[in-house]
Protein backbone atom coordinates (compact mmCIF):
# COMPACT_ATOMS: atom_id res chain seq x y z
CA UNK A 1 0.00 0.00 0.00
CA UNK A 2 1.03 3.54 -0.63
CA UNK A 3 0.82 6.42 1.24
CA UNK A 4 -2.32 7.78 -0.70
CA UNK A 5 -4.03 4.16 0.93
CA UNK A 6 -3.57 2.47 -2.55
CA UNK A 7 -3.05 -0.91 -2.86
CA UNK A 8 -0.91 -3.44 -5.45
CA UNK A 9 -0.94 -6.82 -5.83
CA UNK A 10 1.04 -9.15 -8.10
CA UNK A 11 0.82 -12.98 -8.39
CA UNK A 12 0.41 -15.75 -10.91
CA UNK A 13 -2.81 -16.40 -13.24
CA UNK A 14 -3.71 -18.84 -15.69
CA UNK A 15 -6.66 -16.98 -16.41
CA UNK A 16 -7.13 -16.06 -20.34
CA UNK A 17 -9.86 -13.34 -19.20
CA UNK A 18 -7.71 -11.90 -16.24
CA UNK A 19 -9.27 -8.27 -15.60
CA UNK A 20 -7.19 -5.58 -17.28
CA UNK A 21 -7.23 -1.95 -17.63
CA UNK A 22 -4.46 0.56 -19.04
CA UNK A 23 -2.87 -2.52 -19.52
CA UNK A 24 1.11 -2.68 -20.45
CA UNK A 25 0.27 -6.28 -21.78
CA UNK A 26 -3.78 -6.86 -22.37
CA UNK A 27 -3.23 -10.21 -23.44
CA UNK A 28 -2.22 -13.53 -22.19
CA UNK A 29 1.14 -14.63 -23.02
CA UNK A 30 1.48 -18.03 -21.02
CA UNK A 31 1.12 -21.57 -22.80
CA UNK A 32 -2.60 -21.71 -21.23
CA UNK A 33 -2.43 -25.14 -19.62
CA UNK A 34 -1.57 -26.20 -15.83
CA UNK A 35 0.78 -24.03 -13.66
CA UNK A 36 1.84 -22.92 -16.41
CA UNK A 37 0.43 -19.08 -16.12
CA UNK A 38 1.35 -15.14 -16.54
CA UNK A 39 2.08 -12.90 -13.71
CA UNK A 40 0.11 -10.10 -13.32
CA UNK A 41 0.22 -6.85 -11.24
CA UNK A 42 -2.67 -5.00 -10.69
CA UNK A 43 -3.12 -1.17 -8.96
CA UNK A 44 -5.88 -0.61 -6.78
CA UNK A 45 -7.20 3.15 -5.69
CA UNK A 46 -8.17 4.12 -2.33
CA UNK A 47 -11.82 3.21 -3.16
CA UNK A 48 -11.18 0.00 -4.08
CA UNK A 49 -11.52 0.21 -8.14
CA UNK A 50 -8.77 -0.91 -10.75
CA UNK A 51 -6.27 2.24 -11.10
CA UNK A 52 -4.28 -0.29 -13.91
CA UNK A 53 -4.44 -3.93 -14.46
CA UNK A 54 -2.18 -6.25 -16.36
CA UNK A 55 -0.01 -9.57 -17.56
CA UNK A 56 3.17 -9.69 -17.28
CA UNK A 57 5.35 -12.04 -19.36
CA UNK A 58 6.29 -13.95 -22.14
CA UNK A 59 5.07 -17.56 -23.89
CA UNK A 60 6.79 -19.61 -20.88
CA UNK A 61 5.94 -19.92 -17.24
CA UNK A 62 6.04 -16.39 -15.26
CA UNK A 63 5.23 -15.80 -11.69
CA UNK A 64 5.14 -13.08 -9.63
CA UNK A 65 6.13 -13.17 -5.91
CA UNK A 66 6.96 -9.66 -4.69
CA UNK A 67 6.19 -6.08 -5.09
CA UNK A 68 7.07 -3.00 -3.50
CA UNK A 69 5.82 0.83 -4.04
CA UNK A 70 8.20 4.02 -3.77
CA UNK A 71 6.94 7.33 -2.70
CA UNK A 72 5.94 8.36 -6.53
CA UNK A 73 3.33 4.99 -6.63
CA UNK A 74 5.59 2.85 -9.56
CA UNK A 75 5.57 -0.91 -8.30
CA UNK A 76 8.66 -2.65 -8.37
CA UNK A 77 7.70 -6.66 -8.96
CA UNK A 78 9.91 -9.32 -8.65
CA UNK A 79 9.44 -13.34 -9.29
CA UNK A 80 10.28 -16.13 -11.58
CA UNK A 81 10.41 -16.11 -15.61
CA UNK A 82 10.78 -19.63 -17.86
CA UNK A 83 9.94 -17.46 -21.02
CA UNK A 84 12.80 -16.44 -23.25
CA UNK A 85 10.54 -13.60 -24.81
CA UNK A 86 9.77 -11.93 -21.63
CA UNK A 87 9.55 -8.26 -21.67
CA UNK A 88 12.29 -6.27 -20.77
CA UNK A 89 13.42 -2.32 -20.76
CA UNK A 90 16.73 -0.72 -20.19
CA UNK A 91 17.76 -4.22 -18.76
CA UNK A 92 20.77 -4.84 -17.11
CA UNK A 93 20.69 -8.77 -17.93
CA UNK A 94 18.44 -8.65 -21.53
CA UNK A 95 18.26 -12.54 -21.75
CA UNK A 96 17.08 -15.68 -19.77
CA UNK A 97 20.56 -17.42 -19.11
CA UNK A 98 18.80 -20.73 -16.99
CA UNK A 99 15.88 -22.74 -17.04
CA UNK A 100 14.32 -19.90 -14.74
CA UNK A 101 16.10 -16.87 -13.79
CA UNK A 102 13.93 -14.00 -11.15
CA UNK A 103 12.97 -10.65 -12.91
CA UNK A 104 12.80 -7.13 -11.72
CA UNK A 105 10.12 -5.06 -13.02
CA UNK A 106 9.31 -1.36 -12.67
CA UNK A 107 6.24 0.28 -13.27
CA UNK A 108 5.47 4.22 -13.76
CA UNK A 109 2.59 4.77 -11.26
CA UNK A 110 0.41 5.00 -14.25
CA UNK A 111 0.76 1.69 -15.13
CA UNK A 112 3.31 2.08 -17.91
CA UNK A 113 6.65 -0.19 -18.52
CA UNK A 114 9.72 2.30 -16.76
CA UNK A 115 12.45 -0.73 -16.99
CA UNK A 116 12.27 -4.99 -17.04
CA UNK A 117 15.53 -7.03 -16.58
CA UNK A 118 16.43 -10.99 -16.01
CA UNK A 119 18.38 -11.76 -13.21
CA UNK A 120 20.27 -15.05 -13.07
CA UNK A 121 22.66 -17.19 -14.02
CA UNK A 122 22.71 -20.56 -16.19
CA UNK A 123 21.06 -22.92 -14.09
CA UNK A 124 18.14 -21.47 -11.59
CA UNK A 125 17.36 -18.15 -9.68
CA UNK A 126 13.76 -17.25 -8.15
CA UNK A 127 13.16 -13.86 -7.23
CA UNK A 128 10.77 -13.82 -3.90
CA UNK A 129 11.17 -9.98 -2.44
CA UNK A 130 11.78 -6.98 -3.17
CA UNK A 131 11.84 -3.69 -1.30
CA UNK A 132 12.65 -0.11 -2.55
CA UNK A 133 14.68 2.79 -0.77
CA UNK A 134 13.76 6.75 -0.99
CA UNK A 135 16.22 6.84 -3.61
CA UNK A 136 14.31 4.37 -5.52
CA UNK A 137 16.77 1.57 -5.62
CA UNK A 138 15.19 -1.46 -5.72
CA UNK A 139 16.54 -4.23 -3.36
CA UNK A 140 15.62 -8.30 -4.57
CA UNK A 141 15.54 -11.60 -2.48
CA UNK A 142 15.76 -15.09 -3.03
CA UNK A 143 17.11 -18.24 -4.01
CA UNK A 144 20.11 -19.29 -6.24
CA UNK A 145 21.23 -22.66 -8.30
CA UNK A 146 23.39 -20.54 -10.42
CA UNK A 147 27.28 -20.71 -9.62
CA UNK A 148 27.19 -18.67 -12.17
CA UNK A 149 25.13 -15.67 -10.79
CA UNK A 150 25.70 -12.10 -11.26
CA UNK A 151 27.66 -10.45 -8.68
CA UNK A 152 29.27 -7.00 -8.03
CA UNK A 153 30.76 -6.11 -5.10
CA UNK A 154 29.61 -8.93 -2.99
CA UNK A 155 30.59 -10.31 -0.03
CA UNK A 156 30.43 -13.77 -0.50
CA UNK A 157 31.22 -13.63 -4.90
CA UNK A 158 30.38 -17.66 -4.96
CA UNK A 159 27.98 -20.04 -3.44
CA UNK A 160 29.05 -21.80 -0.38
CA UNK A 161 27.03 -24.67 -1.22
CA UNK A 162 28.85 -25.52 -5.01
CA UNK A 163 28.04 -25.17 -8.26
CA UNK A 164 23.48 -26.55 -8.41
CA UNK A 165 23.52 -25.61 -4.87
CA UNK A 166 21.53 -23.54 -3.00
CA UNK A 167 23.54 -20.56 -1.55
Amino acid sequence: MDGSGQAYVTGITLSLDFPTLQAFQPAFGGVGHFEIGDAFVTKFTALGALAYSTYLGGSGGDEGYGIAVDGSGQAYVTGITTSFDFPTLQASQPALRGFKNAFMTKFTALGALASSTYLGGSHEDRGFGIAVDGSGQAYVTGTTFSGDFPTLQASQPAPGGGTGMRS
